[in-house]
């Protein structure tokens, strides 16, 4: 299984932190956030990534070398328009994705290996068909779902809308996608060259060909702010020693309203 890991962007949004270093090497609990990610992808299955990389890239090649867990083999893909929308990032990885389906991950957005096998087995059930991971809990605060991207999905589980200013919408995009080549990189050739993946994956649902994957109750969280990134920090689970279980995450307290929920296994409330 290959997985494609978006990790190009400045990260400007989260300030002094990413002045000197890029953003999935900021440290959340003691670990690189995109550290998170590598382990989430590896249980999902993956045993490559293609990341996909832009500023500061010479530390981030050195540093995802360092912690790639055994078993995960590496391709870099550069954008050097990595200032622009995150669709070059995508269009980047293309030639090195192969003719089988593949995870889409952001390097920025903390995602438990729960989350990633719901969504790789929901896929892999579904031939022809691309998924996002869908969380109908809408366990967050309202400033974090102003900020979210929506998917308003039909009753037989087809992504009907997708973007941040839906009015009616049925849950968040967590930023996870298991894709079908075929489909995925036709919508990509449909949208414009610059824009944001939210464009792409509009037209892949308005073809038909999106569907929502139902991750509700695993943990993730998107870091985008310094506000993120201290709201994650009570949320994912603490600095785990090499060689823990990631099915050993303990988990975590929560402090204030509203709680985030965390379960080894998705469910709908």
């Amino acid at each position: 299984m290959r997985a494609v890991m978006l990790a190009a962007g400045d990260g400007g949004r989260l300030g002094a932190h990413t002045r000197h270093l890029p953003k999935p090497l900021v440290r959340l609990n003691g670990r690189p956030i995109v550290d998170y990610t590598l382990e989430a992808i590896v249980a999902a299955g993956a045993t490559e990534a293609v990341v996909v990389t832009g500023y500061r890239e010479a530390q981030v090649h050195a540093a995802l070398l360092a912690l790639a867990p055994p078993g995960l083999a590496l391709t870099f893909v550069s954008n050097p328009r990595f200032e622009a929308g995150a669709s070059l990032s995508l269009r980047a990885a293309r030639t090195a994705c192969g003719d089988e389906p593949f995870l889409l991950v952001m390097s920025d957005h903390v995602l438990s290996p729960a989350l990633l096998h719901t969504l790789r087995g929901r896929g892999a059930g579904s031939r022809g068909r691309s998924f996002v991971a869908a969380d109908f809990s809408i366990a967050h605060s309202a400033p974090y779902i102003e900020e979210a991207t929506r998917l308003a999905v039909a009753a037989d589980g087809r992504v009907t809308a997708i973007g941040k200013r839906l009015e009616h919408w049925s849950a968040l995009d967590t930023g996870a996608f298991y894709l079908d080549p075929s489909a995925a990189w036709s919508a990509v050739d449909a949208a414009p060259e610059d824009c944001e993946l939210s464009v792409i994956f509009a037209e892949l649902a308005r073809r038909g060909g999106l569907f929502a994957a139902d991750v509700s109750g695993a943990l993730w969280y998107d870091i985008d702010t310094p506000e993120d990134l201290s709201a994650a920090a009570g949320i994912v689970p603490a600095y785990r020693p090499t060689g823990v279980a990631a099915s050993a995450w303990p988990v975590p307290p929560h402090a204030g309203p509203p709680p985030r929920p965390y379960a080894d296994t998705p469910t709908r409330p």
